[in-house]
């Protein structure tokens, strides 16, 4: 019954992707929405005197720019008049593209501007977002953001997926705040966006979001189903002419040093120079190279304790293998199982190994979207030279929608080679009404060749899909896969091999007709997640119902869910050392519940607590957080995490502790430090970062790492390292 049930999904998945896709294609023409409405359009008018980019708005070139000032509330009551006043000023010299934004406000004292981090969240503040298509192919473009305290964040837009803010371009942006409100000024040289300087029309939106109010505003396509970062739905910015993108040419030379310190306080010290270099072949292909590389910069990883059968998922953080990171996205995967995961290049069991070089050559050509990758290892002892690649080309179909495969090659763990091929069809269409419908359908396979013959290519083949509907009121999203016992992606991450996922859900929204209330919506969903073996087994059964979560007008949210799961064991399982779970079948119940204030309040936190029957016991969970903003120059926060188990096979508690306290002292310049301890491993890790972006795209970063040993309540230095690293960029 559960594998004629498995093969139903299956069909109707890929039977309602047929109907989907082919039913009902429509065509957008340049000045057409994604919807097929009519996008609005702006002038924007050269100007032979660019203003001073200083926030304040009080130079003469302004007063001949392009004015754009019509927007329209989305949140909280869509197409209405907005509550306060927005005006924006368009110019553009041969070399740079210069906005100004001037936000209105009737309550300045009201502003919220907390965030002055480079690349920080800016959820908590009063903020501008600017959206460019500049192809104007309604798929592809890029984010530039200013809160009201000058910090500045910016992402890559590609085929209207999830931004990649890990994209850093070179730009410059001030904001100031006034007792007319604030003012935000925006300089976009024209060498950091690939463009055809052929055509003199790109796709722009912008919005504002106006925090204490919880209102966003916008100028094209004002509706809650779309975002801003939705490329098919931007407006037109036209009047383009004579603008030049230059050599296309970026170099990143660096010099970086560290200085180990051990108990007897002598230290090394190691000078590494490298350098990156991008070079736009073409206006939308972009080769990149790096040699010697170093990653002392990036941030730490999260602690985790890890209570499950499956391997934890940390995400990358090493600038070159972030930038561009999209193109490589497959079949709407974000996790498991993925065919790429860069993560695993110069990481082996935890353990940094060194890249010698590594190349990414990445772009668009018409409907072709590219992406090839390949990177040197250092030789290693134990795994000899190693030699890994990815490359990933998807072609684009209907209005939305691509066809697409990935492959890659190398194993960066073992001797030998592993090889991966996939294919993926994503589809995408916006209707008339502004609704939106998403699906994926994938199918990958592996073959390992290892040196030992230690692994089996029999059942190398895993495939799935998603069927989703993500708008509102109703949203209903419809996942399955099946993953065989020998695929191993060694360049990728899998959590569960053998099994097949089923992962329905349902969720209704409640929006109050009184914006002036309390609620702005609630959430009622339910959702189950089903494992079982390719035999058709049960394995997990995970059932949340009901799950209700409350939203204020003010941001603050209220989540309570039931729970009830099944976990069979199919084998003894050491969920700590010393505490093994014998195999049967477990069934457990429990509700929990979180409680979280909104980012925008200068004291905040969040408050969850959980409890259930576990294996053959209980299970209590504990979180309490604080969150400190009370200006812009400092946020701090504290995070205390406890698991109280309680086995017939044994008792124990797992805890985990979290602090950062982060100084801002301008926008270009911040001190960020983390403290992380847990109960099990006993080690405390400190890592503080000084960063200093003395150019845009410029940088200096002084880091420094120490591990302590907390057992018997000492405090023992087990490693101290000091890190410098500057770098320059100079664009062509």
């Amino acid at each position: 019954m559960t594998e004629r049930l498995s093969r139903r999904v299956l069909f109707f998945l890929i039977a309602g992707w047929v109907w989907l896709s082919f039913g009902h294609s429509v065509s957008a023409r340049q000045d057409e929405s994604s919807s097929g409405e009519v996008a609005p359009t702006a002038i924007i008018p050269w100007t032979d005197t660019p203003p001073q980019i200083d926030g304040r708005l009080d130079d003469d070139a302004w007063r001949s720019a392009g004015v754009v000032d019509r927007f329209t509330q989305v949140e909280p009551i869509e197409g209405a008049t907005p509550s306060e006043r927005t005006e924006v000023r368009l110019l553009y010299h041969e070399r740079h593209l210069y906005i100004a934004v001037r936000c209105y406000d009737s309550q300045p004292e009201g502003i919220v501007a907390k965030q002055m981090q480079r690349d920080g969240e800016l959820t908590s503040d009063d903020r501008i977002s600017i959206v460019l298509d500049t192809f104007l192919n309604r798929r592809n473009g890029y984010l530039f953001q200013i809160g009201a305290a000058g910090g500045r964040r910016d992402a890559l837009l590609e085929s209207n997926r999830r931004p990649n803010y890990d994209w850093d371009g070179i730009w410059w942006g001030k904001a100031t705040i006034d007792e007319a409100g604030w003012s935000a000024e925006f300089k976009l040289p024209f060498t950091t966006v690939s463009f055809d300087p052929h055509n003199d029309r790109w796709g722009f939106n912008i919005e504002r979001r106006i925090r204490r109010l919880n209102e966003t505003v916008r100028w094209a396509t004002p509706k809650r189903t779309t975002r801003v970062t939705t490329i098919g739905d931007a407006g037109t910015l036209k009047g383009f002419e004579q603008i030049k993108q230059g050599l296309g040419l970026r170099i990143k030379p660096f010099l970086a040093t560290g200085l180990n310190i051990g108990d007897d306080r002598t230290g090394r010290s190691v000078w590494k120079p490298g350098v990156d270099v991008f070079y736009n072949i073409t206006p939308a292909v972009t080769a990149a190279l790096t040699i010697n590389t170093d990653f002392a910069e990036a941030e730490v990883d999260e602690r985790l304790v890890n209570l499950t059968r499956f391997p934890l998922f940390f995400p990358e953080k090493r600038e070159f293998f972030l930038q561009d990171t999209n193109v490589f996205d497959f079949g709407g995967i974000r996790r498991n199982p993925l065919p790429f995961f860069s993560r695993r290049i110069g990481i082996v069991g935890g353990e940094q190994k060194n890249i010698l070089a590594g190349a990414k050559v990445t772009g668009r050509e018409g409907r072709l979207r590219f992406g090839v990758m390949d990177v040197q290892m250092k030789k290693d002892d134990a795994l000899g030279n190693k030699n890994l690649g990815v490359a990933r080309f998807s072609f684009d179909v209907l209005e939305e929608s691509s066809i697409g495969i990935i492959a890659t090659n190398g194993d960066p763990s073992q001797k030998g080679d592993n090889t991966l091929v996939g294919a993926d069809f994503n589809f995408r269409r916006t209707g008339a009404d502004g609704k939106i419908t998403v699906g994926h359908l994938w199918l990958q396979g592996t073959h390992s060749d290892p040196e030992d013959d230690s692994r089996e290519n029999g059942d190398s083949l895993a495939f799935g899909g998603l069927i989703d509907y993500p708008n509102e009121p109703w949203r209903f999203p419809l996942f399955a896969m099946q993953i065989g016992e020998d695929f191993n992606p060694v360049l990728g991450f899998v959590s569960r091999r053998g099994r097949r996922n089923y992962a329905p859900l349902v969720r209704y929204r409640y929006r109050p007709n009184n914006s002036d209330g309390f609620l702005r919506w609630v959430d009622l969903s339910t959702n189950a997640i089903i494992y079982t073996t390719l035999d058709d087994d049960p394995e997990t059964v995970d059932f949340d119902f009901p799950e209700v979560e409350f939203v204020t007008n003010a941001g603050d949210s209220l989540f309570i869910e039931g729970n009830f799961t099944q976990e069979t064991l199919f084998e003894p399982f050491e969920i700590i050392d010393g505490v093994v779970i014998p195999v049967d079948t477990y069934n457990t119940f429990g509700v929990r519940g979180e409680l979280e204030t909104s980012p925008s309040r200068p004291v905040g936190g969040r408050v969850e607590l959980g409890t259930r029957t576990f294996f053959t016991g209980t299970r209590t969970d504990y979180v309490a957080a604080i969150e400190l903003r009370p200006n812009p120059h400092l946020f701090a926060s504290l995070e205390y995490e406890l698991n109280a188990i309680r086995l017939d096979e044994g008792s124990f508690n797992v805890e985990i502790v979290q602090s950062r306290i982060n100084f801002l002292f301008t926008p270009d310049i911040s001190w960020s430090n983390t403290i992380q301890w847990d109960n099990r491993s006993r080690l405390a890790g400190i890592n503080s970062r000084l960063r200093w972006e003395f150019e845009p795209g410029s940088e200096m970063f002084i880091v420094y790492n120490e591990t302590l040993d907390t057992e018997d309540s000492r405090l023992r230095s087990l490693g101290r390292e000091l890190n410098f690293k500057l770098g320059w960029s100079f664009q062509f």
